[in-house]
């Protein structure tokens, strides 16, 4: 497949949960979700590092190209409230692969059939 960008034009998230570049659209059990510019950056970005605790401050800068320090203090709710809009709009069957891991980030939990499923959690 072909690079788009620097980025690898599917994004394989698992059995029900698919986001293509290319066409700019994320399906979930087969049916587009319409997701904002941002929205679909954030989801893109934890689905192409899944497994991965990513802080709110390492989101900002990549997905938002922001420096938290010079956004304030309420930069890192911005994360958040966009945390909760993707997860209303995966559904009940997929929210819960954005996990929260307290007072450090969020992970992206690929589906049991995700084949980039091989690594193994630290167990520390």
């Amino acid at each position: 497949m072909a690079a788009h960008a620097g980025f690898a034009e599917r994004t394989f998230a698992g059995p029900t949960v698919d986001v293509d570049r290319v066409a700019w659209q994320v399906l979930v059990d087969g049916r587009p979700v319409d997701l904002t510019y941002l929205e679909f950056e954030v989801l893109d970005y934890l689905v192409r590092h899944p497994g991965r605790v990513h802080s709110r401050e390492e989101l900002l800068r990549e997905v938002w190209r922001q420096d938290p320090g010079e956004l304030g203090a309420s930069a890192p709710r911005t994360v958040d409230v966009m945390i909760t809009r993707l997860r209303r709009k995966l559904g009940l069957q997929h929210r819960d692969r954005i996990e929260t891991v307290r007072r450090v980030g969020y992970r992206y939990r690929p589906a049991a059939g995700d084949p980039r499923r091989s690594h193994r959690p630290s167990t520390l």
